[in-house]
């Protein structure tokens, strides 16, 4: 637990750090302590396009095990989640906050486009799995039977049939369709729809009843389902998009490269 809190006090400070540092080079922009062409600010640019090349990495390796030699796929994870913050600062600190020639505004706003894409994805990635760096959240940790809630189950068909006939169907809906070609984002949605609605009427017509606080869980755990669906689908569609956006940068930062050192 320790580990885990000075570990995102880290990821937050770094995050602050270059925010800052950001900052501060617009507000000194009108100095000209960077230029592009000459010096640290090519420098950088020289840098920052090389980290977001480095990116490429990644996903190579994670679709060739023989390539192993080149370090775990769990370091190059971590390499490109690096690389995707640090290299485009770099390139902004290059770039002297002037979006200069029509190529170099291409590569520029490509570049802000895929980082905020990384960033979505970023996002999307830790609600799937446990934290940044852990495994995947697999339904069986959301979804489970055993006597105590069967028992839980009886009692309440016994108090509120009707509430429990909900609550069988939405458990149904979602133990039929978790692993199925045919779940969607609007499945999803609208069976959690469903969950909440059936939470804020156990919260109202159960508020007397032992039975209300282990129904309220139950109702959680269903709402994590929905959650993870819903997440898993948007990440997936994520990933057929990002990476056509990645290579989108990566050709119009090489067509920058080019016209600057050769025309």
């Amino acid at each position: 637990m320790h580990f885990r809190i000075a570990r995102n006090f880290l990821t937050v400070s770094w995050y602050i750090g270059l925010a800052l540092a950001v900052v501060a080079g617009w507000m000194l922009r009108e100095q000209r302590y960077l230029v592009a062409e000459t010096g640290i600010g090519y420098w950088l640019g020289i840098f920052g396009g090389t980290m977001m090349l480095l990116m490429l990495v990644y996903p190579l390796r994670k679709r060739k095990p023989r390539w192993r030699f080149l370090g775990s796929v769990k370091f190059w994870f971590r390499f490109h989640m690096l690389l995707g913050v640090l290299g485009p600062v770099l390139v902004i600190f290059h770039s002297g906050y002037r979006l200069g020639s029509l190529n170099g505004q291409v590569a520029f706003f490509s570049m802000i486009i895929v980082s905020l894409s990384g960033l979505v994805g970023r996002y999307l990635y830790r609600s799937i799995h446990h934290g940044l760096y852990g495994e995947k959240i697999r339904f069986e940790e959301l979804y489970h039977q055993n006597e105590n809630w069967e028992k839980v189950l009886n009692l309440i068909n016994q108090e509120r049939p009707e509430i429990a006939g909900q609550l069988r169907e939405l458990e149904e809906k979602l133990v039929n369709r978790h692993t199925g070609f045919n779940r969607s984002y609007w499945f999803y949605r609208s069976t959690r729809r469903g969950v909440d609605r059936l939470y804020r009427n156990i919260r109202v017509q159960l508020a007397k009843s032992k039975l209300r606080t282990a129904m309220l869980d139950r109702l959680t755990s269903l709402r994590q389902i929905c959650n993870l669906g819903i997440n898993e689908i948007l990440f997936s569609y994520w990933h057929i998009l990002h990476f056509p956006l990645f290579i989108m940068l990566v050709l119009s930062g090489i067509t920058h490269v080019a016209v600057v050192h050769f025309y």
